[in-house]
């Protein structure tokens, strides 16, 4: 039986018939990230669930502040000062597969005119998020909801912006259509949404790219990662207007390389906690750690994305 020393590493040619899209449900991924939710906090105290952003000035060695700044970039990218909101009222953004809230608390922090949504499908997520939001003294200026993100129940046509930060991912197909579709709905016209997340760069990724791929998803409970010239296809049909697909590369990498040292130590503490037994989704959650940094090898198959758009009047 594999374990995480011994993932199911049989090529594509081998394995089981049926692709991940297909054996990845809803259910799996709440499972996942309530499985793993306390995980997360070896590679952020603050939660911030994603990789970082390398500038000039920031030391690489310090990976929260690299994880801080991709969230001040998803914050840039969104433009809000474009959106002018009337007399008395803040600017309302939405963070669609939040995580534990820290991509918001960071732009509610920065920005006192600002009040955010996060929507997730995973309660625990929310209780994390709201003992953080109270420590950084920001709960008054945010808001969490338990839902699924594609269909959200929130008003039509009332948020300044949104984005989905390595969270886009979870949703169906390779399109992402009905995450495209919700996010249309929310946004006003002329508001942006950013996405940035790992994308497969043609439909059918040579066989070592498609065997990571699938091994990666399937670890980390994502149906497939999109592709690029899908998710821009889905984003025209839904009234989305100038599309960007900026890679990302470059600026992650520094983060990514705190992988192999990081994981390795998390590995070692955890199984020696538990006697040598981890649950099957904490296996993966540590697997998926070291594919995500092969992964991003395969240039011609695999690239790490912005992609922002502006919604059409």
């Amino acid at each position: 039986m594999p374990n995480v020393f011994q993932p199911d590493f049989r090529l594509p040619s081998e394995a089981p018939a049926h692709p991940a899209a297909q054996a990845i449900t809803t259910e799996d991924t709440q499972d996942y990230f309530t499985e793993v939710a306390v995980d997360y906090s070896a590679w952020s105290p603050s939660y911030n669930m994603h990789f970082g952003f390398w500038r000039a000035g920031l030391n690489p060695l310090r990976r929260e502040g690299m994880l801080v700044e991709m969230n001040r970039a998803v914050g840039r990218a969104l433009r809000l000062d474009d959106m002018q909101p009337a007399e008395g009222q803040r600017r309302c953004v939405i963070d669609m597969g939040c995580g534990a809230g820290a991509t918001a608390r960071t732009l509610v922090g920065d920005d006192r005119s600002l009040y955010a949504v996060t929507v997730t499908n995973v309660p625990v997520q929310n209780r994390i998020s709201a003992r953080l939001d109270a420590a950084a003294g920001v709960a008054d200026r945010l808001a969490h909801i338990e839902a699924d993100y594609t269909r959200t129940g929130l008003p039509t046509a009332q948020a300044d912006g949104a984005w989905a930060l390595e969270s886009a991912c979870y949703a169906e197909g390779t399109a992402k259509a009905d995450f495209v579709r919700e996010a249309a709905r929310l946004l006003k016209p002329g508001a942006r949404l950013v996405v940035v997340d790992g994308f497969l760069l043609r439909r059918k990724p040579g066989r070592i790219a498609d065997w990571l791929h699938r091994l990666w998803a399937d670890s980390w409970a994502v149906p497939t990662l999109a592709v690029r010239d899908d998710f821009a296809t889905a984003l025209r049909d839904h009234g989305f207007e100038d599309i960007e697909c900026k890679s990302l590369r470059w600026r992650v990498a520094p983060s990514a390389l705190h992988i192999p040292v990081l994981a390795t130590r998390f590995t070692l503490v955890e199984l020696w906690k538990a006697r040598g037994r981890l649950s099957p989704w904490r296996r993966k959650h540590i697997v998926a750690s070291y594919c995500a940094l092969a992964l991003g090898m395969f240039w011609r198959d695999f690239d790490y994305l912005m992609v922002t758009a502006r919604r059409a009047g």
